[in-house]
C-alpha cells in the first residue's frame, strides 16, 4: 500500500503540476532536475523517466539504489507544495514496462529516447507550504519569533 493519497497522487499524474527531482552524486553534492513528466503508478510508486543513459542523474540514481540514498521530489501546483522523500527501488530497461513508458515518451515528443524507467518508493511525504512549514517550526520552537510581533 502507498502512502501517496489521492490528491497527491492527482498531482503527480497532472502535467501542469511542477515537479523537481533531486539527488545527490557520491560526494553528496545535489543534482536537480524539473520534469513534469514524473508520475505515479497504480501501485502508487512514483515514476522518473530518464532519457539520457549517462546523465548526472542516472549516475546519482545508480548510486541511490547500491548505497540506499533517499532522493526528494518536490510537487507543487498553484497553493499546494509537497516534499516526497523516498528511495529509488529499481530501474526498468527493457520488457512490458519499459516498453508501455517509451510508447508514451514518444507521444509526449518523437525525438525521446527513454533510458530508463525509474520506480521510486517514497516513504516520506512533507506539507511544504509556508503554512504548514511555520506552523511546524512555531510548534518546535515557540519561543523564537520576532519582537515587533511581541509589541502589538
Amino acid at each position: 500500500m502507498s502512502i501517496l493519497n489521492d490528491r497527491i497522487q492527482a498531482l503527480l499524474q497532472d502535467p501542469e503540476a511542477a515537479k523537481v527531482l533531486a539527488t545527490v552524486d557520491n560526494q553528496g553534492i545535489p543534482h536537480i532536475v524539473s520534469d513534469n513528466t514524473i508520475t505515479v503508478n497504480d501501485e502508487g510508486q512514483i515514476i522518473y523517466l530518464e532519457l539520457i543513459e549517462t546523465s548526472r542523474n542516472s549516475v546519482n540514481l545508480v548510486n541511490s539504489i547500491w548505497f540506499k540514498r533517499k532522493v526528494a521530489i518536490h510537487l507543487s501546483k498553484g497553493e499546494e507544495s509537497y516534499q516526497i522523500k523516498g528511495y529509488p527501488a529499481y530501474s526498468v530497461i527493457c520488457g512490458p514496462v519499459f516498453e508501455h513508458y517509451y510508447k508514451l515518451s514518444l507521444e509526449r515528443n518523437p525525438e525521446f529516447d527513454l533510458s530508463t524507467v525509474w520506480i521510486i518508493e517514497p516513504d516520506e511525504i512533507t506539507d511544504d507550504t509556508y503554512a504548514a512549514r511555520k506552523n511546524k517550526e512555531r510548534e518546535k520552537h515557540p519561543l523564537i519569533t520576532h519582537l515587533d510581533r511581541l509589541a502589538k
